[in-house]
Formats: structure tokens, sequence, C-alpha cells
């Protein structure tokens, strides 16, 4: 039996987060089919090779992931071989690792440090000898090993980010960062390569500067920010050449792009006014994959309480006009996903549990069925209720929740029945809801939202948020919360706004969602999904008698609707349920609606399935039917999503050993 609470700061305990070289992983744990969004990465560069119809993904860390469609990886591998009788040293740490084919060969640009030389101390920092470097390897999968010349750049330099650029005069030139520990005002600089790319020759020379960046922000200031990362250079389709480049808004990792007016790498270079990627997502590169399509590969860039998340991203890219326009992100398709993942609170505890499964039907609570996460240390009354959770599109899991404990009197954590009169505010009264956020289900930040404290003017005087629901809204470009709430004891209805990249505040004003035609009718508990012909589908509760699950359709697609009214009860329930959730059964085109039926001893979970959103086919309750609970009763107010089998294993594995 597992201890069913937890103290907070265990459960949002920082790892450290360090970078490792592929020479202290000696034997790196091998995988087989790694969703690309389940590796932790930064600085990811993949290269395309025809020859062997496959990709390679390499980055920060030295190792090597293989692919043949972008979305399935194996690795990682140990490619670079580095001198240790060289500058770098024994074991040297390796940065934004790149591979390049050129001329019949494979080259490998990386930063490589070594600690234990110190170059000199710059306004209080040691600076430890770091130096861009080229192998070479005749196969893309390596070995990588050193070339001639020990030193392409000056000892006494720090540069990082090296990239290949061939100019308009046909000779190769590395592309490579200034420190901007050691010259304060970062650059981006370019010096000629030998043919043969065993050396560098001649002298370099500044392309351009970090103050020269229009976006930029030194965190509480005006200025420009300081730091150059990562440039790839590109042309439009029209023949100009651009340059992609990272820096920071504040403590917002962001990635811009410079055009160079020449056309050559002798510029001038003039920056674009705005960022050309989301909020933290950075160090870009570009690459044509085997359909012919351009994509840009970046790390998503996320402070979970101080532990940096790194996951390796995709967007599509239009190359065709005079300049680079971004599109789609990628996301790790449905053929990666094998297991689902179950969130749901009980009355008796008020708090978080979860359970998994491999087929969609049977579930087991990990945990030995006890909480994960006990209510009393994240709620400002110290319980949750209706926690829903969502895979956002930087991979990420979004957890929101009602906060409000209905049975705090009787628990004599309130001297009160309500926390207001509920004369005045209603049964269940609150005015909060409880945000979290992880990229591995384990680690969590965690954020109280006070509705009423936000909005005073205009939402100061409600009467309960209850049921908050998160989806992506791809118009806003910006994470949605969607919730239940009323003006004192009024009549409840659906609101929507939107949330800051963190998840940790409302940075819009709450809008209505959804009217009900009957306007004395409470309408509460919605739950949006995006149907395949690209339709919005709201499932959501009317509280008619008996109250039951109903449906409205956005047919423009757009999460915020208009929605229309659709005259059909959902569920086959004869009393009365709520909280509906649709969850798509892997690899089939069927769709599970799953509800809430508290009208019901002892209470249970309700089922149907549709494969067109017209037609619902009774799946009975929970063990009355296909649906199997193992080792839990009487869940409430649940979501399914699904997830990959690499991430059920890690959750199952952990709550084991906690």
């Amino acid at each position: 039996m597992k201890l069913t609470r937890y103290a907070l700061t265990l459960l949002l305990a920082v790892m450290a987060c360090t970078a490792s070289m592929a020479q202290n992983k000696k034997h790196p744990t091998f995988r087989t089919a790694i969703p690309r969004d389940s590796i932790r990465l930064s600085d990811p560069c993949i290269l395309a090779d025809d020859e062997t119809r496959t990709y390679y993904m390499t980055g920060t860390g030295g190792l090597l992931w293989k692919s043949k469609d972008l979305d399935r990886w194996d690795g990682p591998y140990i490619v670079a071989e580095t001198d240790p009788d060289s500058w770098m040293g024994h074991k040297p740490q390796i940065w934004a690792a790149e591979l390049h084919k050129y001329k019949g060969k494979y080259y490998y640009f990386a930063t490589f440090t070594n600690d234990s030389i110190l170059i000199g101390n710059y306004r209080g920092n040691d600076i430890p000898r770091r130096a861009c470097h080229v192998l070479e390897s005749d196969r893309p999968e390596g070995p990588y090993r050193p070339m001639k010349d020990k030193v392409y750049l000056p000892a006494n330099v720090p540069t990082l980010d090296g990239t290949l650029w061939e100019d308009t005069d046909g000779k190769p030139y590395m592309i490579y960062c200034g420190e901007w520990l050691q010259n304060w005002n970062g650059t981006i600089e370019k010096i000629a390569l030998k043919t043969d790319l065993s050396g560098t020759t001649g002298k370099s020379e500044v392309l351009f500067r970090a103050s020269d960046s229009p976006w930029s922000r030194e965190t509480g200031t005006d200025k420009p920010n300081r730091v150059t990362d990562g440039p790839w250079l590109f042309r439009t389709g029209t023949g100009r050449l651009g340059m992609l480049w990272t820096s920071w808004i504040e403590d917002i990792y962001t990635q811009g792009v410079a055009y160079s007016e020449s056309g050559t790498l002798e510029g001038p270079w003039i920056q674009e006014t705005e960022p050309i990627t989301p909020p933290n997502y950075g160090h870009g590169m570009l690459f044509k994959d085997f359909n012919g399509c351009w994509l840009m590969s970046v790390h998503s860039h996320n402070n979970d309480n101080g532990r940096y998340i790194r996951i390796p991203q995709l967007f599509e890219v239009d190359l065709s006009g005079d300049k680079l326009k971004l599109g789609r992100r990628l996301c790790t398709s449905e053929q990666n996903m094998g297991a689902y993942l179950f969130v749901f609170f009980s009355d008796p505890t008020h708090s978080l549990f979860m359970a998994t499964s491999r087929d969609g039907y049977t579930f087991t609570a990990v945990n030995d069925g006890q909480p994960i996460i006990s209510g009393d240390t994240i709620a400002e009354q110290r319980g949750i209720r209706d926690p829903h959770i969502y895979r956002g599109p930087d991979g990420a899991f979004y957890l929101a929740m009602t906060d409000l404990h209905i049975f705090a009197q009787r628990e004599g954590i309130r001297e009160t029945e309500w926390e207001r009169d509920g004369k005045q505010y209603g049964w269940g009264n609150n005015r909060g809801l409880v945000l979290m956020k992880s990229h591995d289900l384990i680690h969590w930040t965690h954020s109280n939202i006070r509705v009423d404290k936000a909005y005073p003017d205009k939402f100061g005087d409600i009467g309960c948020a209850w049921a908050p629901e998160t989806i992506y809204d791809p118009q806003a470009g910006k994470m949605m919360i969607y919730f239940t709430m009323r003006h004192g004891n009024g009549r409840s209805t659906l609101y929507y706004a939107y949330t800051d990249n963190d998840f940790t505040q409302l940075t819009s004003e709450p809008k209505q969602l959804f009217e009900y035609p009957d306007p004395k009718i409470q309408i509460l508990d919605a739950d949006i999904s995006l149907l395949p012909d690209g339709r919005a589908c709201m499932m959501y509760v009317a509280q008619e008698n008996p109250g039951g699950i109903r449906m409205a359709i956005s047919n423009n697609g757009n999460v915020t609707g208009p929605y229309r009214y659709i005259d059909k009860w959902i569920d086959f329930e004869p009393g009365a349920c709520e909280a509906p959730n649709v969850w798509k059964r892997i690899g089939e085109d069927k769709w599970v609606v799953m509800y809430d039926i508290f009208s019901i001893q002892p209470h249970n979970f309700g089922f149907c399935e549709t494969s067109d959103f017209k037609h619902f086919t009774n799946l009975g309750h929970f063990n009355e039917g296909a649906m199997k609970a193992v080792n839990f009763i009487s869940p409430k107010h649940g979501t399914v999503i699904q997830i990959t089998p690499a991430e059920a294993d890690a959750l199952e594995a952990y709550w084991k050993q906690h």
C-alpha cells in the first residue's frame, strides 16, 4: 500500500538539468520506436539522407536518433569520437551538434567545451574553453572523427553553434556565434573553411550583433537582449538569403529571422521586426522531408519551476515566396499512441487519481488505487473536483481542476457549509481554479486562479467556477480554458478565456461560450473536441428534468463557436448525469462519450460510442458491460486521453516505487 498523501514540494521537485555529452553516456538506454515528443533534446538538427531514406537527428548532448517517418525514433546512438589529447580533453561537453552532407561525405558541426581550461574571467564570469569544431564520417550514422586541424577558431575566444553554408562564391563557410558572456553583445560571425572542411582560413567577420534585434529584450528593460544563438541559413523561393537565429524576450526563448539585402553573407543583414515562431520555441533549422516538403525543427523551451524541458518539435514551412512563412506545428501522430490515461477524483478524498489502459476498455489505477495528488496540498478550499487533462501543441500535459471541497465542514477544515452564504451564492459556491502543467505526467507546476480577483469589476460576485477544461485555439494561437460560471446564485452557463503559455494565469476576461435556447435552463460541464471533418463538437449538460448530455456543433471549426444547438440527448440514462468527455479509440474511427451518472447508487460512469456523431451505441457502465474498472470504484467527473506506451510505462513504474 502506497502513501495516500504526498507533500506538494515533493511532487513539484526540481530535477537537475545538465547538458550531458556523448562520452559521459557510455551506456545510454537504447530504445526503439520512441515518439518524438517523448525525447528530451535541445537544439535538434535533422538530416534527411536521400541515400538511406532515413532521418538522422542530433543536438545538444551529441547523441543520435534515427527514424523513417519523423514520428518514431530509434536511439540514442553514440556517434562522436574526440581526441583526448587535444584541447577538448577526455570528456568535453557537446552542444548544438549538426549533421551536414557535403561533397559526398558527412560532417558533424558542434560546440565542444572543456571545463578544466579557463579562457578568463569576464564581468565576474569564468569562461571555459569553448569552441566550434568539425568531425567527419563516410556514413550518416558515423562514427564521426576529428580531421586535420585541432583548432578551428582562436583559443582565447568562446564560440558556439557553428553551422555550414556555401555562399554564392562557391566557398564553404562556418557561421557561428561569439559568446555574449565575453563580448557582452553576442555576435553572428562567418569564417571561411578549407575546401575539404578540414580547417578554417583567414579571419572571421561579424555579420550582425545581438543589439541589432528589434524584438529581443533584456528582462525589465527596453534594451535588446545580449544573446545570439543557433544561426541557420536558407534561401527562399525567390533566391533571397535568410538566417534564423534565437535570443530572448525577457525570460521567453524566442526565434527571429534576418535577411541579407545583397543576397550574400556580406549583407547588410536586416532584422524582421517580429519573431518567426511562437514563444518558447527556438534554435531552429530547416530541412526538406522525403515528400519534398520544407520543415523547421526547433525545440520547445519550457521552464517547469526551474526545471527546463526541451522537446524537439516540427513546423511546416513555406519558402515559395520572398519570405519564410511558418505553418502548423506537426504533432506526434496517433500511430505512436498505444495507451490511455484516465484522470478522475472521488468524493471521499477530493483528490486526484490516475488510471491507465492499453486497450481502452479495462482501466487500472496507478498507486494501488490511491490518490496521486492530495487535494489539500494544491487547492485553497483544500479539495479538488472535476479534473480535466489535455495534451497541448507543445507536447505538455495541461491539468485543470475545480477548487472546491463540498464536505469541508464535515471534515473539520471549514466552519461553514460553504465558503460564503449559500442563499446568496448557491450550492457549492467557489471562486477558484487549480492549473497544473507537466511534460512527463510526474513532475508538475502548480498555480491557483481566483476569477473574482482577476476580474473584480465584472466577476467579483460569481457564485461558482466549475469544471474547467483546456483546448488549444489555433485561430488565437493560445491555450483556451473554458468552464461553468454563474453570477451569485443565478443561472449557470459556459464561459471561456485564454491563459499564458506557462498555464499560470488568465490573460483575457472570460466571455460567454454558448447560449442555450431556453434561457431558464442551466448549462454546465462543456467538453470540446475537434471532429475529423474540421468541425468542433461541444458536449455539455443541460439541467432539464432530468439533466443529461447534449451536443452543439461549430461548423467553422472555431473552438470559440458560434455553436449550433442540436436537439438530441446523447446519454442513455433514465436519471440525471453530468461531466461528458469525448475520447477517440486509437487506430479506429470510433469515439467514446463518457459521463458521470450521479443519480444512481452506487455511483458509476456511463459510456456510449459513435463513428459519425449522429448515431450512438450504449456501452453500459463500468463493470456492467465492456468497460472495466479494476482496482477502483465510484470515480467522479473524469477525462480520458491517448498517451504513448512509454508514457504509460514511466507513469506506472514511478508510482510502483513511490
